[in-house]
């Protein structure tokens, strides 16, 4: 067999989706063949037979295929044959093709064997993957696919296709796959979670359409649900609601999510289970108590009665009734072919329609769900549908441990509480006029579209760079969407009580949209003026929120706005409103900068500069007092007594104009040598002073008589002083001794170096001049901080 040949079958033999995905991490380029020095249009492996380029003569015995392509990977994007391309984890490679399923493109910065790949390409590439990891029994690869289900959200339906193409070659593995799912669900539910098993719950509505599960079953499973829910409804345990309507609202907004899921196909598979379903639906939603959070509104007040701005409750007991009421367009029956085919065309009273009409099923489809990928794959969905495992519900709210009805008051509160910290609002607001944010779309449509941002919200708030790119062009929406993200990304900011992430994070997220959606700053523009005219029926803590997220969007644009449309703020009095947001928002840009920042002074117009106000300062602090300098010695007393009063002051002696003259002390970091050195310096300094004051002063006097006055009292003095001397040189001489037997004994021993280097910085401490000045107490710096005035601070 020729080497042309061996090529050929070893492409056979990968298979033609599966070869190019093998050899796509080592780099394979299929225009090899045509590169210069090869031979030109000839086969790669001829390396020989006359004419090869680089041959080695003819004959059959070139390199064999798995050599020639490790050695071919070093040629691309590296230094020729030197080095080996990067190994590529396969399981990595498939987490990114389930991350990435549905999206053409490369899988990442340096991947371009993927570039330009349709969609169903995306979904044949990861279904050959998916076979291979099978295959080589991956760890935990039922829990990465069910993590990709919840995580990814947005792409429910393509995740159903994937398994439902599996179904039909290894159906052992989606049983085992759909049994994970169900003991999922059942214990994030027992657990309390809604997120999980709504998402879950979703999937199980989608694999209806891909022949992995029957309809009856998924819509049994909604049927029991909405019975927990009606259950708690209908005890009597609590007239108020507050204790179960949060948990029971959480559990039908997961039903009709997945109804709306569903679809009209669901419908159509089983359309009695679907009706009783609807029927049970409506009367839990007559039994609720609450129907609308007043208490959620963001606004206090509205402009007129049409203001949907102010009818908003941020997504709290209001929001399931709007979503009961869009649901109602699947109890409607599709318009049939035959009826369209009676119609006469030439007749001029009947009514008009399309030259290809749809089909039944499609009329009623949203185009945020992608059904046209199961239509385009339906001739290889022929798996045999599998029956959902056991899945026990909850029989009462989980967390809350007695009954409703043997709980007092304050008891009730607490749980309360704590279900509305558990299970808060959704959150949501009208912004935009409807032609911006919907246009002729239906109301099914926004609500697929906002769910799809606000779970991907809520799974990928720590990756916000990952997330900017999803919401920016991951989203399998055939419209644009700018509008409906930039409304749904400021609800979610203004979500009561607390927003879905924090104002920072959320400033950091329009950012990087504005930068990859060119149509977005437009529409954001839009909102923050439409909420800016209605500050005045603004809640305080929202208007705070918005003024940080424009400061730091304007920070991070250059400091461009358009700040000609906000005048309106600058002729209120002091406590309006808007001119309130505009100081909050240029303090704001103050803090991100500096008050002196060159593009904040250029890009702002003067008179909004005006309200910042004088550019605040602050008295420093007081002078403190200086320590008093050393008492003056008596006059008249002999310099010797002159010399003791000024040590135990901390001074030296003094000179011969009777002034007190510092002797630096003599420290020495050494040891006990030095310091008797120094001592003894000292002394004949101080004896030598003592000689020169005496001859200054019998100069001074003139006269014998002044002589012998002076030498009388000088007698007189150490006479009197004299006992006390004797008795100190005495005392000295003792400790001289003590401490020459100490140090005799002490001479054998080692000293311990720690107590050497204690010493050594003991004398550093000693020789360090004393302080200048006293430390202020408290009170004196209480009462400067009670004299400050700071200046330039106009928010009122």
């Amino acid at each position: 067999m020729s080497n042309r040949h061996r090529h050929r079958d070893d492409r056979e033999e990968y298979g033609r989706g599966g070869y190019r995905d093998r050899t796509a991490s080592a780099g394979y380029r299929r225009d090899y063949d045509n590169r210069r020095g090869n031979g030109g249009e000839r086969d790669y492996y001829r390396q020989g037979g006359g004419g090869g380029g680089r041959g080695r003569g003819g004959g059959d015995y070139g390199p064999r295929p798995q050599q020639q392509r490790r050695y071919q990977s070093s040629f691309v994007g590296q230094k020729r044959g030197r080095e080996e391309a990067e190994a590529v984890d396969p399981k990595k490679q498939f987490v990114r093709r389930l991350m990435r399923l549905g999206e053409p493109g490369p899988l990442s910065e340096g991947d371009k064997t993927t570039a330009g790949d349709t969609v169903e390409k995306t979904i044949d590439n990861a279904l050959w993957a998916f076979k291979q990891e099978i295959k080589h029994q991956t760890e935990n690869l039922v829990d990465i696919v069910l993590e990709a289900a919840v995580s990814c959200s947005h792409k429910t339906l393509h995740y159903a296709l994937l398994l439902g193409l599996l179904h039909g070659e290894n159906p052992d593995w989606v049983s085992s796959f759909i049994g994970a799912a169900g003991q999922r669900f059942e214990r994030e539910l027992q657990a309390g979670e809604v997120v999980g098993p709504r998402l879950l719950l979703r999937l199980f509505a989608c694999l209806t359409h891909t022949s992995v599960l029957h309809s009856n079953d998924v819509l049994g499973l909604m049927e029991r649900t909405v019975d927990v829910a009606m259950k708690q409804a209908t005890a009597g345990a609590d007239p108020s609601g507050l204790t179960w309507q949060p948990w029971c609202d959480q559990l039908v907004y997961a039903v009709l999510g997945a109804l709306v899921w569903g679809g009209a196909r669901l419908k159509a598979a089983a359309s009695d289970e679907h009706e009783a379903l609807m029927q049970k639906v409506q009367q839990y939603m007559d039994a609720r108590l609450t129907q609308e959070s007043v208490e959620l509104r963001p606004m206090y007040g509205a402009n007129d009665a049409t203001d949907a701005v102010a009818a908003s409750d941020s997504g709290g007991a209001g929001f399931l009734g709007q979503l009961w009421h869009a649901v109602q367009v699947l109890r409607q029956e599709p318009q049939t072919l035959q009826q369209q085919e009676d119609i006469d065309p030439n007749d001029p009273d009947a009514p008009q329609h399309h030259d290809d009409p749809e089909p039944p099923l499609q009329q009623l489809e949203i185009q945020g769900i992608p059904m046209q990928l199961v239509t385009a794959y339906v001739n290889k969905l022929k798996g045999q549908a599998v029956e959902l495992p056991p899945i026990s519900l909850p029989d009462a709210v989980p967390g809350v441990e007695f009954d409703a009805a043997q709980l007092g008051l304050v008891g009730r509160a607490e749980v309360a509480i704590k279900l509305q910290g558990r299970y808060p609002a959704r959150g949501g607001m009208r912004i935009l006029e409807s032609q911006y944010t919907d246009g002729s779309r239906g109301a099914l449509e926004r609500f697929i579209a906002e769910e799809m941002i606000i779970d991907l919200l809520a799974a990928f708030d720590a990756h916000r760079v990952e997330l900017a790119q999803m919401l920016c062009s991951g989203l399998p929406l055939p419209y644009d969407y700018s509008g409906l993200l930039c409304e749904t990304l400021f609800a979610q900011l203004l979500r009561l009580p607390h927003p879905r992430l924090t104002p920072v994070a959320f400033s950091a997220l329009i950012a990087h949209t504005a930068l990859l959606r060119p149509a977005f700053p437009r529409y954001l523009a839009g909102s923050v003026r439409q909420l800016y005219l209605r500050l005045q029926f603004l809640a305080p803590e929202l208007a705070g929120r918005l003024a940080d997220v424009l400061a730091h969007f304007i920070s991070n644009m250059s400091f461009r706005w358009p700040w000609d449309k906000y005048r309106m703020g600058l002729a209120q009095p002091p406590g309006g409103p808007q001119r309130t947001f505009l100081i909050a928002v240029l303090h704001d840009l103050v803090k991100l900068t500096s008050w002196d920042h060159q593009l904040l002074l250029q890009e702002t117009p003067a008179e909004f500069l005006a309200l910042l106000g004088d550019q605040p300062g602050f008295v420093g602090l007081p002078m403190p007092l200086p320590y008093p300098p050393p008492a003056a010695p008596p006059a008249g007393l002999p310099a010797v007594q002159q010399l003791q009063l000024q040590q135990q002051q901390g001074g030296g002696g003094t000179d011969g104009q009777g002034e007190v003259q510092q002797v630096p002390e003599a420290r020495d970091e050494g040891g006990d040598e030095q310091m008797t050195e120094a001592d003894g310096s000292a002394a004949a300094a101080g004896d030598s002073t003592v000689h020169e004051q005496d001859a200054a002063a019998g100069s001074a006097a003139g006269t014998d008589e002044a002589m012998q006055h002076i030498e009388q009292q000088q007698q007189q003095q150490q006479s009197e002083a004299g006992p006390s001397l004797r008795q100190q040189a005495g005392g000295d001489a003792a400790m001289a001794e003590a401490d020459a037997g100490q140090q005799e004994q002490q001479q054998p021993e080692v000293q311990d170096p720690e107590m050497l280097w204690a010493g050594k910085l003991l004398g550093v401490m000693q020789s360090r001049p004393p302080p200048e000045y006293k430390p202020l107490t408290y009170e004196q710096v209480i009462e400067w901080i009670d004299k400050q005035e700071v200046r330039g601070c106009k928010r009122c």
